[in-house]
């Protein structure tokens, strides 16, 4: 009976040590990606680099000019392939970018583009197309047509 409960004992104590484990993973990567949408966010706001960057040379994905976003880069950035743009902004994670108004309304990138990211998802469809296990949503105002809109990031894994 003694031996059983020893036993009994060391596998709660192995259980709840390994439970323990797995949120320390969890929260280590859910710190990743803060860190890593933080990043994509500062770098969109950012004019890019090189200045006049185009899809061929950029360094850097930046969005803006002068505080304010400049729609030629923002048609150079919709143009860089998914993968090419995960690497410039530095990032394993999937991300998806989109801009919203005063209203909430989403206001599409183009004429075809609602936003920006992974191929196949889209504002209202990550939950399901992706089933992410960490998804981390940060929105930023800028000024975009001369009225302040929401720019809407979305990382997950």
């Amino acid at each position: 009976m003694i031996i059983a409960v020893i036993i009994f004992s060391a596998s709660i104590l192995v259980y709840y040590k390994n439970i323990t484990n797995l949120s320390d993973q969890d929260e280590e990567l859910l710190d990743d990606i803060l860190i890593d949408v933080k990043s994509i966010s500062n770098s969109l706001m950012s004019q890019g680099y090189p200045y006049n960057w185009i899809e061929d040379n950029v360094v850097r994905i930046g969005i803006t000019s002068d505080n304010r976003i400049n729609e030629t880069k923002l048609e150079q950035f919709s143009r860089i392939p998914y993968n090419d743009s995960r690497k410039l902004f530095g990032t394993a994670y999937d991300y998806y970018v989109y801009f919203r108004d005063r209203n909430n309304d989403i206001i599409p990138f183009n004429e075809t583009l609602e936003g920006i990211g992974k191929p196949g998802v889209n504002s209202t469809n990550i939950q399901t197309v992706e089933n992410p296990k960490k998804l981390v949503k940060v929105t930023r105002l800028i000024i975009r047509e001369s009225d302040i809109k929401k720019m809407v990031i979305y990382l997950w894994y």
